[in-house]
């Protein structure tokens, strides 16, 4: 990929892009009933041990390691990497058509969550347009209130106060009173219009009616302490922390708004990046670059760009979060960039430079983007 025959010029490397940004109506009806039978399947296997337990006479001390290890296993995988699918939404990338994509996007992954597309929508794309500006961007200043974000932190410190202090309940209560104000309500933030496919009665309608069912539904089959026991308790223990810590590892430390610095992309072993960086969080630095492209196609769009050579030269790619998975790659873990001083501190010392070559700044096409440009946000910069 590094031989000049290969590399693209920016006309090419845009049209080659532009291929890549339409999303379909099929690909995540697939993607979602997967991740829902995982969450039944996890959840049944849980009861199915309880009722075992029970008919054999054993003691329900048995049942506790299964139901935190069932706890864990929801929050981390189901309900991480639904959260996800939100974050696709937001994009009009869960589907092409932007109704169905705001109708399913509620119902199937905001909802549940107690949010709103449209809300969510709002905040994050004022993160786009500011992106680690301390003053502007929304998500640095709702992670700001929930923890100082101190960098470069030592990698003991930073298991402490970002990972194990983050399962304890009153840091758990501050991070989701920060995503609640960002996803349950709409954020004082600046107007964002025209985004909003179903208007704001309809979309009363529809969620008020989604709870009416969801919880009839529960009371009338007796399941509710089950809700309780499966769904809020992961809510709100090991879900907020596993957020955070991908949203740490997408931002934290790189206090620049660079289009190849601002955030990374990310291999590693299977498990850790499909816990951290599910969909298309793998590659946060295109997404950056082009919020349009759909998660299923980010592996093609990062082939595509390595054969750009500003994104090739200047693109960091972590090799892992905790654990690198081929030393001789000889690219960093996420920790390792947490612990020594970023791109941009290096930069104000004069001991590195970088290439301008921005993106956000010279882009004069909407890439991917159609339809109606609000006068605040065009689509797509999300």
């Amino acid at each position: 990929m590094s031989s000049m025959s290969t590399d693209l010029t920016r006309r090419e490397m845009f049209n080659e892009i532009r291929k890549l940004c339409a999303p379909n109506n099929y690909t995540n009806w697939l993607t979602l009933l997967r991740e829902y039978l995982v969450f039944a399947l996890t959840v049944a296997t849980a009861m199915t041990a309880y009722h075992w337990i029970v008919n054999s006479g054993y003691s329900l001390g048995w049942m506790v390691p299964i139901y935190l290890a069932t706890v864990v296993v929801i929050g981390v995988w189901s309900q991480n990497r639904l959260a996800c699918l939100v974050h696709e939404s937001s994009h009009y990338s869960l589907f092409k058509n932007r109704t169905l994509n705001d109708v399913a996007g509620n119902l199937l992954v905001a909802f549940p969550f107690f949010g709103v597309i449209s809300n969510y929508r709002i905040g994050h794309w004022g993160h786009h347009r500011h992106v680690n500006d301390p003053e502007k961007d929304p998500d640095l200043m709702r992670l700001e209130k929930h923890h100082p974000r101190q960098f470069p932190i030592s990698k003991r410190r930073f298991v402490w106060e970002h990972v194990i202090l983050q399962f304890m309940p009153h840091k758990a209560f501050t991070y989701i009173l920060g995503r609640a104000k960002y996803v349950a309500v709409v954020m004082k933030h600046r107007s964002v219009r025209n985004q909003d496919p179903l208007g704001p009665n309809k979309l009363r309608a529809l969620r008020i009616s989604y709870y009416v069912v969801l919880f009839g539904t529960l009371a009338y089959f007796g399941c509710l302490v089950h809700y309780v026991l499966f769904w809020i308790v992961p809510f709100v223990t090991v879900y907020p922390a596993t957020l955070y810590l991908r949203e740490i590892a997408h931002h934290g430390n790189y206090p620049d708004n660079g289009d190849y610095t601002n955030s990374r992309a990310y291999e590693g072993y299977w498990l850790e990046r499909e816990i951290f960086f599910p969909f298309s969080e793998q590659n946060h630095v295109i997404h950056h670059m082009f919020p349009t492209v759909p998660w299923h196609k980010m592996r093609d769009a990062h082939s595509v760009l390595m054969r750009y050579e500003p994104y090739r030269e200047n693109v960091i790619v972590c090799d892992g979060f905790f654990f690198r998975a081929d030393a001789a790659s000889g690219n960093p873990t996420v920790l390792d960039l947490l612990a020594a001083p970023s791109p941009a501190q290096l930069r104000a010392n004069g001991r590195e430079t970088q290439q301008s070559d921005s993106i956000r700044d010279k882009m004069s096409v909407d890439v991917g983007g159609s339809g109606e440009q609000s006068s605040e946000y065009q689509h797509g910069e999300s």
